[in-house]
């Protein structure tokens, strides 16, 4: 029997105490793999966009600073649950374009326009007692700044060619209808920083700089939570901590570095025969990025501090449990606001921004 699968933002109630009731829905802790209810192979494609409003007030800009971003993203996922190992296997292409103008009446119009590809691949392996996770992701972005034109022209691109590589090791543990979990993260990157000039007096493009840069972070993730035959709910806590970033000194760009981040997650699921529903509050501090959503992450939220936050609220509903082939689709919707630093003014100051996102998507899975 066909499946109906619609969701909003289908795999990102992730979960750390245990497995979902929807199938497609990955885990961030791999100690959980083994608690799956089935197989499942899927894939998904997607779109996301998004306008943000920066409410500059000073230096003579006339209108809030816009920021449009239009993201493609295609997954390929599969899972399987046995008595001794489970796994998940995760690759994922995404792609984005980023536009920016501000408006000025002495200096004119500003406009930069980012684009930005990366590629993620990782796998899983749950031993019951424990699972294992690597990963690596493929970053590359390049942002093009121009001013004026010639002979009165300022002009440069950045860009960024990076490879990441992510280790976790986690556990669950069952306690009666309750769960307690937590895993531990090493994350590291490494890769070029390219810098390119522009003669301003004829526009034409000049030599490019590259310059070396690495880091590595550290995180954990910890969880509660409680399952019953046809409800679950968890509370998890994940943080990134103790970044080391470093970057040739000469670099003429501005390079804002990795700070310290969390996010604090409710998810609540029930499974109510012929269809099954779900929820999940994020309350996010700084910029968590995971590395399947680094370019989204970035471009959405690459200005935000180390005690910015942001809350993020995603709706999941399907229907049937059926097992066989599932067409599926999704849609959603989002509005944040934040204070947040100014991109052209050096001052230190933040003001307040308004982002709106919508995204949909189609997907076929199969399940088993």
């Amino acid at each position: 029997m066909m499946l109906f699968f619609l969701a909003l933002l289908s795999q990102a109630n992730a979960q750390i105490t245990d497995a979902s009731f929807f199938p497609s829905v990955r885990s961030i802790n791999p100690g959980v793999v083994h608690l799956r209810r089935g197989g499942l192979a899927s894939y998904d494609y997607g779109k996301k966009m998004s306008e943000k409003k920066h409410a500059v007030k000073v230096g003579g800009i006339v209108d809030p600073i816009t920021t449009d971003i239009e993201l493609t993203k295609k997954t390929l996922f599969a899972a399987a649950a046995s008595r001794f190992i489970s796994g998940e296997i995760l690759f994922d292409q995404e792609s984005g374009e980023r536009t920016q103008i501000v408006k000025h009446p002495t200096w004119g119009n500003r406009t930069t326009s980012d684009e930005a590809e990366s590629t993620y691949y990782g796998g899983m392996l749950d031993f019951r007692f424990f699972g294992v996770s690597l990963s690596q992701a493929q970053y590359d972005f390049v942002n093009r700044f121009r001013v004026g034109t010639p002979p009165d022209f300022n002009g440069r691109d950045e860009g960024r060619d990076l490879h990441f590589t992510n280790f976790k090791i986690g556990t669950a543990l069952k306690i009666g209808f309750m769960r307690v979990a937590g895993y531990v993260m090493n994350q590291k990157s490494s890769g070029d920083y390219s810098y390119t000039y522009y003669d301003p007096t004829t526009g034409n493009k000049g030599t490019t700089e590259t310059y070396n840069g690495a880091q590595s972070v550290k995180g954990y993730g910890v969880g509660l939570g409680m399952t019953l035959p046809r409800f679950r709910s968890e509370v998890s806590l994940e943080s990134m901590y103790d970044n080391d970033f470093s970057l040739s000194e000469d670099y003429p760009g501005e390079i804002t570095e990795p700070k310290d981040s969390s996010r604090l997650s409710f998810v609540m699921e029930a499974n109510l025969r012929y269809f099954s529903v779900g929820g999940r509050f994020r309350s996010i501090k700084g910029n968590y990025v995971d590395l399947e959503d680094i370019i989204s992450t970035n471009m959405l939220y690459d200005s935000l501090g180390e005690g910015d936050t942001r809350n993020e609220m995603t709706f999941n509903f399907s229907l049937g449990d059926s097992k066989g082939f599932s067409p599926s689709a999704f849609y959603t919707s989002s509005e944040v606001t934040s204070q947040e630093k100014s991109p052209v003014l050096d001052n230190g100051l933040k003001y307040k921004a308004v982002t709106k996102s919508t995204a949909y998507g189609i997907a076929l899975s199969y399940r088993f």
